[in-house]
């Protein structure tokens, strides 16, 4: 072969060699480059969802009180409000499959109220604040997270025992002044049963009436007052116009309390009847 053949020969290999580096060249930069262009435009994590706080708030099972922002402005506010003989009532919300955590207490109601109550005494007197408790039926959502459980409320040192109104989840509570089953002319009690009559003549639910008494007294006795108190609520409601088969009755007497019994706002409390409406047929 002559010189200038092999020179020919040559040159083609490296041009061949030259041209198979060039593409594993070019294939592993575009790789790279597109792995590192997926990896720019990811998508960035979620943020996590901002978890709700109350002034004085609690987590499930548990009777620690936190602060968070907020409690001095209400803890000024309940400050300058106290008149010189009123009481402070607080009120300790509990769900019924919390425990008391502590022996001194009847229920995670009233140990959430003493939590609250330490929290203030540098503040107001604690011989001026009343702890009370008030039982919630349980619900979904709550083992997770912080949520409101106290009630705070001034009561004038003569005011006089009457009839309320109380929202709570999934009913409404009327309470009643001791030993009676007619509650006096009250418009909050009133306007609520007006509007629930309304609401009655444009749907087809139906209401159930539950009547409770405290524990003071015959246990006979009592269970005749808390079917006065239910049927004293479904005469009104009928007399505004509400059919009797929309209206189912029960009454318990003293056996199934949402507060305490030990202080007289728990007492009040459980002078109540429950309006629970159910759906239609």
């Amino acid at each position: 072969m002559s010189t200038l053949m092999k020179w020919l020969v040559m040159l083609v290999l490296w041009l061949l060699f030259a041209l198979l580096a060039f593409k594993t060249c070019v294939h592993e930069c575009c790789t790279g480059c597109c792995e590192a262009e997926q990896t720019t435009i990811a998508t960035p994590p979620a943020a996590p969802e901002e978890v709700q706080r109350y002034p004085i708030d609690f987590q499930w099972d548990d009777a620690t009180a936190f602060t968070n922002e907020g409690f001095e402005a209400l803890r000024t506010r309940l400050v300058n409000e106290m008149g010189d003989n009123d009481k402070l009532i607080i009120t300790g919300r509990y769900f019924a499959s919390e425990k008391s955590p502590d022996p001194n207490f009847a229920t995670m109601g009233l140990a959430r109220a003493a939590k609250v109550r330490d929290l203030l005494a540098a503040y107001i007197d604690p011989a001026r604040m009343e702890l009370a408790d008030l039982r919630l039926d349980d619900r979904e959502g709550v083992q997770k997270g912080y949520f409101e459980s106290v009630d705070l409320e001034w009561q004038a040192a003569d005011a006089k025992e009457a009839s309320e109104v109380v929202e709570l989840d999934n009913k409404v509570v009327i309470r009643f002044p001791y030993n009676s089953a007619v509650k006096d002319a009250d418009p909050e009690v009133d306007e609520y049963l007006n509007k629930l009559a309304l609401r009655l003549s444009q749907t087809t639910e139906r209401v159930n009436i539950t009547g409770h008494t405290d524990n003071r007294g015959d246990d006979a006795d009592n269970m005749k007052l808390s079917e006065r108190r239910a049927k004293f609520i479904r005469d009104i409601l009928v007399r505004k116009g509400v059919a009797t088969d929309r209206l189912v009755l029960d009454w318990k007497g003293e056996s199934d309390p949402t507060s305490t019994n030990e202080t007289e706002e728990g007492r009040h409390n459980n002078r109540r009847v429950e309006l629970q409406i159910l759906s239609g047929n």
